[in-house]
């Protein structure tokens, strides 16, 4: 790693690397096959992990003035959750969303979940990023269907596989992300 980093991202990664990122062939949500593989929910849903994405997360975010936190389920739910409970936890309200695929076909038939209201300034959040797709598809809905501004898209990892690209070419100019593939010591693929 080049760049300093907290102790608890050190912590973060240290988990990640523990308990999400895996040798071996996989098929990736972009379609694409890799001979490794981040699963951020097995980090995110424990409450070791639960607590250090919320406070990473929460760093990384408090002095933007944004209404809302959120992203694409299934992903971006744990990521959601831990983030708001810390915000919370520093005596500052925010919401939580997310998006689904396709709207429910029963009760309200919403695509976005959550109290996320009209004209809201939001974060998208995700585990991992390829390509950067479910980041892009949760950020238009929100956009199009409640007139959100995007202020941020924040990944915990990026496989670095084309999402900043992504990103810029549909105007959210504002992206980070807290690892990057190479902090696992692996080299992004160059097709």
């Amino acid at each position: 790693m080049s760049e300093q980093r907290s102790p608890l991202e050190q912590q973060l990664l240290q988990l990640l690397m523990e308990r999400s990122f895996k040798r071996g062939e996989f098929k990736l949500a972009s379609g694409d096959i890799s001979d490794h593989y981040i699963d951020g929910r097995t980090t995110s849903i424990g409450s070791i992990g639960t607590y250090l994405i919320g406070q990473v997360i929460y760093e990384r975010l408090k002095d933007l003035n944004i209404d809302a936190i959120g992203g694409l389920a299934v992903g971006a739910v744990p990521l959601t959750t831990a983030a708001v409970l810390t915000y919370h936890l520093n005596g500052r309200e925010i919401e939580g969303f997310w998006v689904r695929d396709q709207a429910k076909g029963h009760g309200m038939r919403k695509r976005v979940e959550g109290g996320l209201k009209p004209n809201s300034r939001v974060v998208i959040v995700d585990d991992v990023f390829t390509r950067g797709e479910s980041a892009l598809k949760a950020a238009q809905a929100v956009q199009e269907e409640l007139n959100c501004e995007v202020v941020m898209v924040l990944a915990l990892v990026d496989r670095l596989r084309g999402a900043a690209d992504l990103f810029r070419t549909n105007g959210i100019t504002n992206y980070q992300c807290v690892f990057t593939i190479r902090d696992f010591g692996v080299e992004p693929a160059t097709s």
